[in-house]
Formats: structure tokens, sequence, C-alpha cells
């Protein structure tokens, strides 16, 4: 008889939702939804992501599932593509939670909701959970929404920020790493932002929290992931290319000319540790795990 809990990632074909999903099997039984294609992993289900906007299929996939927690990845973390559209990052970041929230509220699932460091100002780091939200971009707008809405109207959820990840994505969906190495191993030219810092970590920190979190029964908080080193985009994609051994010198400085402060995200994660007892990461051992 199957007693492993059920967990419903809504985003499980990404580079977060999959890393997620390859990460759980072992413990949980996991169901993974996907809107075009997925790149299968042995021992996960797979369904089709239903249009969220509606709630009759929302409270059919739940339903059918059935899943003791729900996580929410849905849509990419990527700030500039994010104020291309800003309708459309609402919509995923923020207005798609909505169905799917109550539907997991009526049926008791913990609701997981996987945010970001960009709801921060930026402007002194080292932000801790109780630190006021006052975001800049469009996709920090979005996140703070979701994060907002899942404060007042669920009894059972937790709120995940995120420093960046790192790790190796799937062929449909890579994670931006893979997309500078492609760019690099075809002698591209990769632009970085330097004034930007945050502390990266290996996607597998958020799994190990996740987990513990889960076994844990932690709820109606907010978690904090990061790593220990604090870096620029610019100065780490430089240091990874070095690692696997391809040129560094493709990699260029695009606000080198500007004259302003750093805009620093960077989380303090700390109670998050007191509270799963997860080891931190470095760096440089998030680079060994790829």
């Amino acid at each position: 008889m199957n007693t492993k809990p059920k967990v419903l990632i809504v985003g499980g074909n990404g580079f977060v939702g999959s890393s997620l999903t390859k990460a759980f099997v072992k413990n949980f039984e996991v169901f993974s939804t996907y809107h075009r294609s997925y790149s299968p992993i042995k021992g996960a289900h797979y369904l089709p992501l239903p249009q969220l906007s509606e709630k009759d299929r929302c409270d059919r996939l739940i339903t059918s599932v059935k899943p003791d927690v729900v996580i929410y990845c849905l849509g990419s973390n990527n700030e500039l593509e994010a104020e291309k559209d800003a309708k459309a990052t609402q919509n995923i970041h923020t207005s798609g939670i909505t169905h799917l929230m109550h539907s997991a509220e009526m049926s008791k699932a913990k609701f997981i909701y996987i945010s970001s460091d960009c709801v921060f100002s930026g402007i002194d780091g080292n932000f801790g959970e109780s630190d006021s939200t006052i975001p800049a971009s469009q996709l920090g707008k979005a996140k703070v929404g979701a994060e907002n809405m899942l404060k007042t109207r669920s009894l059972n959820y937790l709120i995940i920020r995120c420093a960046p990840l790192l790790g190796r994505g799937t062929l449909d969906h890579p994670s931006w790493l893979d997309k500078i190495r492609e760019k690099i191993f075809h002698a591209k030219k990769v632009t970085m932002l330097s004034r930007m810092i945050q502390n990266p970590v290996h996607v597998s920190f958020l799994a190990e929290v996740l987990e513990k979190a889960i076994e844990k029964d932690l709820r109606n908080r907010i978690l904090h992931v990061g790593g220990l080193t604090k870096i620029s985009s610019y100065d780490l994609a430089k240091k990874f290319m070095k690692q696997i051994g391809l040129p560094a010198e493709f990699i260029e400085c695009s606000d080198s000319n500007l004259i302003s402060s750093p805009i620093d995200y960077s989380l303090n994660f700390t109670e998050t540790l007191s509270l799963v007892e997860a080891k931190p990461l470095l760096l440089e051992q998030s680079f060994n795990l790829f």
C-alpha cells in the first residue's frame, strides 16, 4: 500500500519544477503539470496544465490528484522578461494561483508558493523574512501580490523566497546558466549585470528545505533560501565558465559605466536553517553539484 505523501508540482516541466520532481520521487508520490511537452522523470506522474483562470478546471485537477501538498513554481523568474509583458507576468505569478489556492484550501492541502528575492528594494541587502517588501520590478510586484493573497486567504501555506537557483535544466527548459554556457560554447558574447548582488544557491538546497519543511508540517510562514556567497551575475558567470573550462572573456559587463549604488537582493536565511536544519552551500559547492 502506497503511503507516500502526494505532491502536486504546478510548473513541473520548468527548470525548478523538474528539479523538484527529480528530487522528490524517492519520498513522495509526485504529480507534475506540463504545458506543451515535458522530459519524463521515472516515477513521476504527468498531467496537462489546466486553464488556471477557470475554477472548475482547477477543482478537477485537485480532486483527481488529491494532493497533500501543492507547490506552485510556474513561470519565469527573469526580471527583464517580466518587464516586457506586465499583464502576462501578473497572470502567471499572481492571478494564476487564485482558483488553485482555493481548491487546495478546500481539500486541506498545503499550498507552497515559490517566490523571489526581487520582492525587496535592493537597497541594503541581507533581507530577513520580516523585512518590508518594496519591489521595484514587475516580477517583484507580481510576487508580492501572490504572497499577500496567500497570507490573507490561506490557512495552510508556505512562501519560499529564493535567491537565483543554479543547476542543470532540461532540453525544453534550460536553466539560465545552461543558456549562458550554450552561447559561450558557440563563441557568442553574453552581457551580464555587475551591480546587482545576490546570494545564489544550487536548486538541490531548495529541494532539501522543502522536503524538511513538508516533513515538519511548517505552515503559515515565510522561509528564505539562498547561498553563503554574495556575488553579481557577471562575476558568477565568469567563475562558472572558468570552472567548466570555457572562455570567460565572452562574458561582458552591461552596466560598468553606470554611476549608481549596487542593488543588493541578498537573503538572510538563518531562520530557515534553524527550522529545517539544512546545510548551507558555498558557491563552489553549488558548482560542484553540476
